[in-house]
């Protein structure tokens, strides 16, 4: 009798490289690096003794094999979801809270999406929001104030555990009608010729811009910098020039009047993380709140 060997993480792997047809999007989407993934790809497809995809210089297609198992592949992970969602709303205390500490920006796009999902798998769990400057997300964690922090990284946070949440890539922030908006992407180089509106030094966006301004130092037009995303948003909305901006802060319904387009050459991409006290282990509503929103995440990526 042949006994096989499969591992979540390689149907998992699998699903995602069949539905994105893409290597390198299927990693991005996993918190995986391109080889990383590849070698989940191989070891499964050695496991079964059979190829699965078939791989050009531009797409990732499934094979005869590949496609008879995706629907079995994607029944399973779906009904484990299921089952996983069903023990956690039956095990979660009606009266537990949930305190979840982050930045002004992530608390006023991504999180009322977030909150509002889990609240509806989850009525009984009662979710605090504390919207603290991102500099102060780790110390709300170290003191108790909350069970986890979610915050970009790079903050200091090295005696909390770190876990990746999504990455977002920056993108070039314009008023519609605009003549960047008009292009599929935008290269730095096509920044010199308009005025711009950046976070001021010292920031952590800015100081992500300094390395790849520094190639056209000088040639850049600072027409003003503010110390808060919504003002930039306002300054744009009002045609007084362009910013770069994490996607996710075009992600709020009430911005209008801005286009958004992807910033290439290079790309520069920062990571959303979580952050929890190494000393205890997770409350069970902390877990699944991570776990929608990485889902969310994962589904719903931030399109420029």
């Amino acid at each position: 009798m042949l006994h096989t060997h499969l591992t979540l993480r390689q149907l998992r792997a699998f699903c995602f490289v069949a539905q994105e047809q893409s290597m390198t999007r299927a990693a991005e989407k996993l918190f995986l690096t391109t080889s990383a993934l590849s070698m989940l790809i191989r070891s499964l497809e050695e496991e079964l003794g059979l190829r699965l995809f078939e791989r050009t210089t531009r797409r990732v297609m499934l094979t005869d094999a590949g496609a008879e198992l995706l629907p079995t592949a994607l029944r399973t992970l779906d009904q484990l979801d299921s089952t996983v969602r069903l023990l956690q709303a039956t095990h979660l205390k009606q009266s537990e809270s949930l305190r979840v500490a982050t930045s002004p920006l992530l608390a006023a796009s991504l999180m009322p999406v977030v909150i509002s999902q889990f609240r509806r798998e989850f009525p009984g769990v009662r979710v605090e929001l504390l919207d603290v400057p991102v500099a102060d997300v780790a110390e709300a964690v170290r003191s108790g104030q909350a069970d986890i922090g979610v915050c970009t990284s790079g903050q200091e946070s090295r005696d909390l555990k770190s876990e990746v949440i999504f990455q977002d890539a920056l993108c070039v922030a314009c008023p519609e009608g605009h003549a960047l908006a008009a292009m599929d992407s935008v290269e730095w180089s096509d920044l010199v010729e308009f005025p711009l509106v950046l976070l001021k030094p010292g920031t952590g966006l800015r100081n992500l811009l300094e390395k790849p301004m520094q190639r056209w130092a000088g040639q850049f037009r600072l027409e003003y910098e503010v110390a808060n995303i919504h003002t930039a948003l306002g300054l744009i909305g009002a045609g007084l020039g362009v910013s770069v901006l994490p996607a996710y802060s075009l992600a709020r319904a009430d911005v209008q009047g801005i286009a958004a387009r992807p910033l290439t050459n290079p790309q520069v991409i920062r990571e959303v993380v979580t952050l929890y006290a190494p000393s205890k282990p997770l409350p069970s509503s902390a877990e699944a709140f991570l776990n929608r929103f990485k889902k969310f995440a994962a589904q719903t990526p931030m399109r420029i």
